[in-house]
């Protein structure tokens, strides 16, 4: 990762390219993993410039055999303690499992919890595990304000729009000024991806 500060705003998880002035984590690109819909693991050619392992990991919804999903998801959290790599999940459905297998593995590294769309409740499972939380444009308010800073992530996923527009939002609903958010972010980023 290199030292020079990324630019602002953050796109945490995108399925697009960074617009001028932003910075992404571009799905396939920055990531390195096999998602439960297509459980193959693409060429390890990129794998050590890789900044996170996934999205990877559990989907009730999909076609894919669940015990396929995780002993594929397994491999992927242990490669993620190997290599020292933050590990992007994509759970839909399976949060207890997920949790689970979080502490099976005693897995140590960083987990972010893309796309968030659920209750405070599950909110609150998540964060007493010590995973940061990545809100996009489709989230449940309630869960979004609730989410304490220091855990708090933006994205969007696979939506056109770009970053900026998702902060202002967030700021609206949070009461931060842009600046201060965009800190904020800013911080998370570099404790998840350059802690050292």
């Amino acid at each position: 990762m290199t030292k020079t500060p990324p630019k602002t705003p953050i796109d945490f998880h995108t399925h697009h390219p960074s617009r001028e002035g932003e910075t992404v984590i571009q799905d396939g690109i920055d990531t390195w993993g096999a998602h439960p819909w297509h459980p193959q693991f693409p060429p390890e050619a990129r794998l050590p410039q890789a900044l996170a392992i996934g999205e990877c990991g559990l989907d009730r919804l999909c076609t894919t055999p669940y015990e396929r999903q995780i002993e594929v998801f397994r491999q992927q959290i242990r490669l993620s303690e190997l290599l020292h790599k933050p590990l992007i999940l994509h759970c839909v459905h399976a949060i207890d499992d997920v949790l689970r297998m979080q502490m099976e593995e005693q897995a140590t590294q960083p987990w972010i919890f893309h796309a968030f769309r659920g209750k405070p409740q599950q909110l609150r499972q998540i964060l007493r595990r010590g995973m940061y939380v990545s809100f996009g444009f489709r989230h449940n308010s309630e869960s979004l304000i609730a989410c304490p800073a220091e855990r708090l992530l933006l994205e969007t996923d696979d939506n056109p729009r770009p970053v900026s527009q998702l902060y202002q939002e967030v700021a609206r609903l949070r009461h931060m000024d842009i600046d201060e958010l965009e800190q904020t972010m800013l911080h998370n980023f570099q404790a998840i991806f350059d802690p050292h």
